[in-house]
C-alpha cells in the first residue's frame, strides 16, 4: 500500500502537518512580548528584468489571517525600500511575488513581512538577487574523439548556470523524441560523453541554461569515437592540490582523448616506489578531478597522474604535486554562518513548466522543482548521504532515497554555510534523522513500483512531498500516459486523475548498473520519518535490521559539502520520466496511451 496524496485534495497528511508546525511557531501574546510571526526565509530567482520571490505562508494570529508587503531596493536598507506590492495567499502553501521592471545585471535587495490587519506585522525577511537575461548560445564547439568517448569543449557563456548537452548518432536534433533521453546537464564549459560506439558517428548539440531561459539555439559538432592504436602518448600537465582531512584532491586539465587516469603517491619526491590507487579516474572536461583518501594528517605526500587506456599502457608521470593532509575543525552546528564551503553555480531549484491540458498557460517559477523531476539539488543530498554513510558511519549501503518534499529552497553560487543546508530543508522535516534498512530485491521492486505510482502533475506543490530521490547507484525510467492533446481547458482532477500515475519502465530500473535480483539483500539510507512509512508504507513493512541513527539528515549532507569544498550540479539522468506533464529537459514525450 502507499498513501498518495491526489491533486485537488486540500487537507492532506503534509499540508496538516505543516500548518501544526506553523501553529506552534507562530502563538501570539497579546501583550506583544512575543512578535508576530513572518516568513523564515525567502527564494529569489533570478529572471529576465525581473525577480521571483516565494515563501512558506505563516499561519494566522488571533484567527486572523496576514497579508505579505513586498519591498525592493539596490541598497541594503530597508527604510529607504520601495514597495512593491501587498501579497493575499491562496490554498497552496507557497505564497510568490515578481517583481518586474528592474534593470539586468544590478544587485537588488528584497524584502518580505507578513501584516496583521488591526493587530500588526512581523520582522522583515531579506533576500538578495540580480536580475539576468537567457544566456546566449554556445560558440563553436570542440570535439576531440577518444576510445568508446567524445570529448566535447566550448567557451564559458556570461550568465550561464549549467550545459544541456545533448548526443545522437541519427542526426536529430534534440527537439525530437530520439534523442531528449540522451541530455546530460553539466556546469563547466566541457563534457566527456563516454561509453560510445567506436567508429559510429555522433552529433552533439550544446545550449544554455539559467533560471531565466534557455539560450535561443544549440551549438553543435560531430565525431566518430576511436579504439586506442597505442599508449597514450600525453601525460598530465600541473597537478593541483588541496589538502583535505586525511585525503588531498587533485585536479589537472583533461589530456585530449584520454579516456582514464591513475593515480599515485609517495612520501618522498620520486616515482620509485610509489603506492599506486587501485581505481582508475574516468575522464572529465574540461578539468578532472579526483581524491586520494587514507593518508595520515601532517605526513607531507607528493603525487602523480598518468593517463590511460584499454591497451593496457600508461602514459609517462605527470610533473609532481604536493600536499599535506591536514584535520579541520569540527562543524559547528549551532553557528549558522559557519563555511562548509562552495558551489561553483547555482543548484536550480524553480523552473518554468511549459503549457499543457494540466496548464493550459503553462506554469511559471513552478515552486517545487524537487517534487516534479530529477534535480542536481536532489542529487547533492542523496549523494551526500550515502558518502556520509560510507565514509563517516562505516556503513554498507546500496542507495540512498529521499522525499522531494525534504528541500524547499535553492543553493546559490558561491559560499555555502550551516544556515545554507539549514534554511533549505522544509521546515517539517529539519528534524528528521538519518534510517538505515535493508531490503530483499523482490520487495525493493514493489517498492518502486510505489515509487513510481506517486501523483505526478507537475504543480511541484503542496501535497507532492512524496516524489522519489535517489542516489547515483540507482537508474530508472517511469512512463505516464500521454494525456489529451488539443485546446481543451485544464482538466478537472477526476479527468486528470487517470494520467497523474506512472509505471516503472520495463528493463530500466537498476542497481549499480545491474538488475535487481530477488533473493539479494539491499542496503538503504534514508529518513526516519520516510522509514515509519508515512509515505511509502513498504518501507516499514518490508524493511529488516532497521538502524537509526541520531543524526539529522541533513547534517550528513553538510559533513560531505564540508569534506568536498566545492559542490558543483550535476545530473547524470537518475529518474527518466517519459510522457505524462511536459516538463523541461530531461522529460521524455512519450507515447503510452491509456487503453
Amino acid at each position: 500500500m502507499h498513501i498518495r496524496f491526489i491533486s485537488g485534495v486540500r487537507f492532506t497528511l503534509a499540508l496538516i502537518f505543516s500548518v501544526l508546525v506553523l501553529a506552534c511557531e507562530t502563538s501570539f501574546d497579546p501583550d506583544g512580548s512575543i512578535p508576530l510571526a513572518g516568513p523564515a526565509k525567502v527564494q529569489v530567482t533570478a529572471k529576465d528584468g525581473a525577480l521571483v520571490l516565494q515563501w512558506t505562508k505563516v499561519s494566522p494570529a488571533q484567527g486572523v489571517v496576514p497579508k505579505y508587503e513586498v519591498y525592493y531596493s539596490t541598497g541594503s536598507n530597508p527604510a529607504s525600500a520601495e514597495k512593491w506590492e501587498l501579497v493575499t495567499a491562496g490554498e497552496i502553501l507557497l505564497v510568490t511575488s515578481t517583481i518586474t521592471g528592474l534593470t539586468n545585471g544590478t544587485p537588488y535587495y528584497v524584502w518580505v513581512k507578513a501584516v496583521y490587519a488591526n493587530i500588526g506585522e512581523s520582522n522583515f525577511i531579506q533576500g538578495y538577487g540580480i536580475p539576468i537575461p537567457p544566456p546566449a548560445a554556445p560558440g563553436a564547439l570542440t570535439v576531440y574523439p577518444g576510445e568508446e568517448m567524445l570529448e566535447v569543449t566550448w567557451a564559458a557563456v556570461t550568465n550561464a548556470f549549467t550545459y544541456e548537452v545533448y548526443y545522437s548518432s541519427t542526426g536529430k536534433p534534440p527537439d525530437e523524441e530520439e534523442t531528449a533521453g540522451t541530455m546530460i546537464t553539466v556546469s563547466g564549459a566541457g563534457i566527456v560523453i563516454s561509453g560510445l560506439n567506436n567508429g559510429t558517428s555522433y552529433t552533439v548539440w550544446v545550449r544554455s541554461v539559467n533560471t531565466a531561459g534557455n539560450s535561443p539555439g544549440y551549438a553543435s559538432t560531430s565525431g566518430t569515437p576511436t579504439a586506442a592504436a597505442s599508449v597514450p602518448a600525453a601525460a598530465p600537465g600541473t597537478i593541483t592540490v588541496t589538502p583535505g582531512a586525511g585525503k588531498l584532491t587533485l585536479t589537472w586539465d583533461q589530456v585530449h582523448g584520454v579516456p582514464q587516469y591513475k593515480l599515485y603517491y609517495n612520501t618522498i619526491n620520486s616515482t620509485s616506489g610509489t603506492t599506486e590507487v587501485s581505481a582508475t579516474i574516468s575522464a572529465s572536461a574540461p578539468a578532472v578531478t579526483a581524491d586520494i583518501t587514507g593518508l595520515n594528517n601532517g605526513t607531507t605526500y607528493y603525487v602523480w597522474v598518468r593517463s590511460w587506456n584499454s591497451r593496457g599502457g600508461s602514459s609517462s608521470y605527470s610533473p609532481s604535486a604536493s600536499g599535506t593532509p591536514t584535520a579541520k575543525p569540527a562543524i559547528n552546528f549551532g553557528n549558522l554562518q559557519f563555511e562548509l564551503g562552495s558551489a561553483s553555480a547555482e543548484f536550480v531549484f524553480a523552473q518554468d513548466v511549459p503549457a499543457s491540458v494540466f496548464f493550459p498557460e503553462g506554469r511559471p517559477n513552478t515552486d517545487r522543482l524537487t517534487r516534479v523531476q530529477e534535480t542536481a539539488l536532489g542529487n547533492l543530498f542523496a549523494d551526500g548521504m550515502a558518502w556520509y554513510v560510507r565514509e563517516k558511519l562505516g556503513k554498507p549501503i546500496d542507495f540512498v532515497f529521499l522525499n522531494g518534499g525534504y528541500i524547499d529552497n535553492v543553493i546559490s553560487e558561491g559560499k555555502i554555510t550551516v544556515g545554507t543546508i539549514s534554511g533549505i530543508v522544509g521546515s517539517n522535516y529539519r528534524k528528521d534523522k538519518i534510517f538505515l534498512l535493508k531490503m530483499s530485491g523482490a520487495n525493493l521492486k514493489l517498492f518502486f513500483d510505489d515509487v513510481a505510482n506517486v501523483v505526478h502533475i507537475g504543480r511541484g506543490g503542496a501535497g507532492t512531498g512524496d516524489f522519489g530521490i535517489v542516489s547515483k547507484e540507482v537508474r530508472y525510467t517511469i512512463q505516464y500516459y500521454k494525456p489529451p492533446t488539443g485546446t481543451s481547458p485544464e482538466l478537472s482532477n477526476t479527468e486528470a486523475e487517470p494520467y497523474c500515475h506512472g509505471f516503472i519502465k520495463p528493463g530500466t530500473l537498476k542497481i549499480n548498473g545491474a538488475d535487481i535480483v530477488d533473493g539479494q539483500t539491499y542496503y538503504i539510507g534514508t529518513t526516519d520519518y520516510n522509514a515509519s512509512g508515512i509515505y511509502y508504507t513498504k518501507l516499514n513493512l518490508h524493511g529488516t535490521d532497521k538502524e537509526p541513527v541520531n543524526t539529522p539528515f541533513w547534517h550528513g549532507v553538510a559533513e560531505y559539502i564540508y569534506d568536498k569544498g566545492t559542490v558543483t550540479p550535476y545530473l547524470p539522468g537518475n529518474v527518466k520520466l517519459e510522457g505524462g506533464v511536459p516538463l523541461p529537459p530531461p522529460w521524455i514525450p512519450g507515447d503510452l496511451v491509456k487503453p
